[in-house]
């Protein structure tokens, strides 16, 4: 029957609507339009949005954004008969979005896309909550606990404002209803499936994460708001979910009985989740919930600590975007931090966060009874929301701009807004105060650096002093603006990291790390040096006089280039390294000095490698066997002789990362098998530059780029994506069509090093079934919404300076990237281990 009803609509379509003109065409998704193009014909879950009047104001909007829905689906014609049949079998309306879920082959989608009535279609995307580790287990609280106290939750209690007659929205993994903390708070709770349809089930949580985050909004002696409601949603079950699923939750909430003639809906709304950068799909349910008068309060993200790292839907500029301090009212190192860049819906670049609220080591709920300690902005968003609960119970009926205005003014940047804090920390009896409400005056112990009780501007921070011979450019979290190749000193007072730059840099920790931490800094400037040391002055020039003959280990002067060793480990598998890597290394090696041994003729002796400042070993499109036990121990030997090794390959970390060598020696953590991108920006000292595999030009022979991290003392030098990204940006997908079927087959069975695991049948769809021929049923790529927790680096590079030996990992072949990024990035490459 579902294939008659799917035939009935390709025809439909076929035979009255392909004749919308392009002009009034709706908008595909590249990747479903990749696959129509292709002529897939497996149907997939898609999202189908409709170009709507949007004018509806009040819970009434309910009402009207349902009838549109329905008069949209009516306007349809030949479709319109088999669109409602998909409905009652497989689809959802997500009338909160103005669409619908459905599930289409590409090329339906395609045809659905031309009628002027639908705004776009798209996947319906995965979402992801990565794996949270609680701090600690504890009992239940002694006292009232500093998150409370921090925010000045007593004295609004004390005055009698606890959130008593609101109703907050909880997206998230379950709820446990039982807990101590939570009996009776739990007003309602529904559970839904990938396809956004309700799913008959008791409150239980999948995880730890929705009990903890309710418990901070309405916990008996964590929550914020103790006498407020929830409305849980169970959106991410065992941690995933999709998209339908996320937007089905979030009209439930504002209006659980489906009767929009019936006030029961959330007032406002918490959730942490997000994904890093501007999504626009979030952007329309948000703005609908926005016009129905629910005030939404959204994690901010934790992909910081570097600038522009704010994730959706908390950077979208209407929401409350909430950051986390620690209990000394520092910003936390992962809590994200803007500007944010809109363009669509919103355009302009938006200052972000908004609030600031308590997110590092917070003890709340957990399922079964327990405690646990947890951080991220996750933790933040909801302490934040509850106090908007607060504030409503107060002065019910307050819009959003009313709330924003006393939450924003009374915070601890005393009206000032920034993009690392926003307008600062939380002071819910100052909010109260600003709603005409007396809670007393601030918060208790008040740890967070603040103010007096009369907000006066804070004293200007004092200015960051730098090294001599520099000038100041620009202060923390600004950029600083030059032409050419200077030099870049990051600190202040004597503590400083440095490093060449070219053409300006971020300046912020990010980039260069944080040599003063808790104080204000800068980036200095100065011409580069002949001699190309980053600090001290040269030593007198080494005359012909009788000095000691060069140090064994200490690195060499920069001004000389290094005699290099190039190793080719591709075994013959696809493109010929070392006709790809010969001019990089020739530009870069001392005349004369470069030289190539094949591995595959047999095992490379020792003494071969000592006579190199420099060993390149490249292992192509190889990904078993990259390196055997014997070379890992030539290797190791010539490292702890003082020698300087660049590791280049995209399967290397997938073929021995859990080796002692690859933890040990080279001090990198395998991550995840595939970046699912093809961009990686490099930070601190290879300088602050974006890089893209398979360009025209290079091997184009880069499919599955390992995810690595650093261990211990080495350091993250590129990211995946953009600068500082972690682990939860990671895709679950190759990063170009594998035709080594060889080499797909293995992956789909032995699939390594994943974020969190994927299912067999899942990583053969997305790994495996895309790639041509394949009979695996399709699926669409992956993306993640992940709850926000503070992740490992998601990296390209790992820098290890063993103090003895330095070696350098890419998680990528060198020979995938043009002939020109190639140079560049070994030459500076080369400078750091020959510093």
């Amino acid at each position: 029957m579902k294939k008659t009803a799917t035939s009935l609509l390709g025809l439909a379509l076929t035979a009255g609507l392909l004749s919308a003109g392009s002009a009034d065409a709706g908008r595909i998704s590249a990747s479903l339009l990749d696959q129509a193009k292709r002529n897939v014909t497996t149907p997939v879950g898609v999202i189908v949005r409709f170009r709507l009047p949007d004018t509806g104001q009040g819970r009434a909007a309910f009402k009207t954004l349902r009838a549109q829905l329905q008069g949209a689906i009516a306007q349809l014609g030949p479709a319109a008969g088999f669109v409602n049949g998909a409905l009652k079998q497989t689809g959802a309306e997500l009338w909160l979005d103005q669409s619908i879920f459905l599930k289409l082959t590409p090329g339906q989608a395609r045809v659905l896309a031309s009628l002027p009535i639908v705004e776009e279609v798209f996947e319906n995307f995965k979402v992801q909550v990565p794996r949270a580790v609680a701090l600690s287990s504890s009992s239940a609280p002694a006292g009232t606990p500093w998150h409370l106290q921090n925010i000045g939750a007593p004295q609004a209690w004390a005055a009698g404002f606890r959130g008593q007659g609101i109703r907050i929205g909880h997206l998230d993994t379950g709820v446990d209803a039982s807990s101590p903390e939570l009996a009776g708070k739990v007003a309602a709770f529904q559970e839904f499936n990938a396809d956004g349809d309700k799913v008959a089930s008791s409150p239980h949580d999948t995880e730890q994460h929705g009990t903890h985050t309710a418990g901070l909004l309405v916990g008996k002696t964590v929550g914020v708001a103790p006498d407020a409601k929830v409305l849980s949603a169970l959106v991410l079950p065992n941690s995933e979910g999709t998209f339908a699923q996320v937007i089905a939750g979030m009209q439930w909430v504002l209006d659980p009985d489906n009767n929009a003639d019936t006030n029961d809906g959330a007032n406002v709304v918490s959730m942490s989740l997000g994904l890093p950068g501007t999504y626009q799909e979030f952007v329309n349910p948000v703005q609908n919930m926005l016009k129905a008068g629910v005030i939404p309060v959204f994690a901010i993200g934790n992909f910081g600590p570097a600038a522009g790292s704010t994730g959706s839907p908390g950077n979208i500029p209407d929401v409350i975007g909430v950051g986390a301090v620690d209990q000394s009212g520092n910003v936390a190192s992962f809590s994200s931090r803007g500007p944010v860049v809109w363009t669509g819906a919103y355009t302009g670049t938006f200052v972000k966060p908004d609030i600031m609220a308590p997110g590092v080591d917070i003890t709340s709920s957990y399922p079964g009874g327990g405690y646990g300690s947890r951080s991220g902005t996750s933790q933040a968003a909801p302490i934040a929301a509850g106090a908007v609960a607060v504030m409503l119970s107060a002065r019910p009926g307050s819009s959003l701009d009313i709330i924003k205005q006393a939450l924003y003014g009374s915070a601890s940047n005393a009206g000032s807004k920034n993009n690392t804090t926003g307008y600062g920390t939380i002071n819910l009896p100052g909010a109260l105060a600003k709603l005409g409400v007396n809670a007393g005056t601030q918060p208790a112990p008040a740890p967070a650096p603040a103010p007096a009780p009369t907000p006066t501007p804070a004293p200007a921070p004092a200015q960051p002093t730098g090294p001599s011979g520099f000038t100041l450019c620009a202060t923390e979290n600004s950029k600083c603006n030059f032409s050419g190749e200077k030099q870049v000193a990051f600190g202040t007072a004597g503590k400083y990291n440095t490093a060449n730059k070219t053409n300006g840099v971020e300046c912020n920790v990010g980039t260069f790390g944080d040599p003063a931490s808790g104080q204000a800094k800068g980036c200095f400037i100065r011409d580069v040096p002949q001699t190309q040391q980053p600090t001290p002055a040269p030593t007198p020039r080494p005359a012909p006089a009788p000095t000691p003959a060069p140090a064994p280990t200490p690195a060499p002067n920069t001004s000389k280039k290094p005699s290099i060793l190039l190793i080719d480990d591709d075994k013959g598998q696809g493109a010929d390294v070392t006709a790809n890597l010969r001019d990089a290394i020739k530009a870069n090696a001392a005349p004369g000095s470069a030289f190539v041994i094949d591995r595959s003729r047999g095992p490379i002796p020792l003494s071969e490698f000592t006579k190199y400042d420099v060993v390149i070993w490249a292992t192509g499109e190889q990904y078993e066997g990259t390196l055997d036990a014997s070379d890992q121990a030539v290797l190791t030997q010539y490292l702890a002789q003082g020698g300087r090794l660049i590791l280049t390959g995209q399967d290397v970390g997938y073929d021995i990362g859990s080796s002692s060598f690859y933890r040990d020696t080279l001090k990198t953590r395998f991550v995840a098998d595939s970046s699912g991108t093809v961009k990686f920006v490099t930070s601190g000292a290879l300088g602050n530059v974006a890089y893209n595999l398979n360009a025209a030009g290079s091997a184009q022979n880069q499919y599955y780029p390992d995810v690595i991290s650093n261990i211990g003392s080495s350091v993250v030098a590129a990211t995946w994506g953009s600068a500082g990204a972690n682990a939860g940006t990671i895709t679950a997908q190759s990063i170009r069509v594998d035709q080594n079927r060889g080499r797909t087959a293995q992956k789909t069975q032995d699939v390594r090093g994943l974020v969190q695991s994927i299912a067999t049948q899942v990583i053969g769809n997305v790994l495996g079934s895309i790639f041509g021929q394949s009979q695996t049923p399709q699926k669409a790529p992956v993306q993640k919404v992940q709850a926000q927790f503070a992740q490992e680096e998601a990296g390209a590079i790992v820098l290890n300076d063993a103090g003895k030996y330095r070696t350098v990992t890419m998680g990528f072949g060198l020979e995938g990237l043009t002939p020109t990024s190639r140079s560049e990035l070994l030459k500076v490459t080369l400078n750091w281990l020959m510093r």
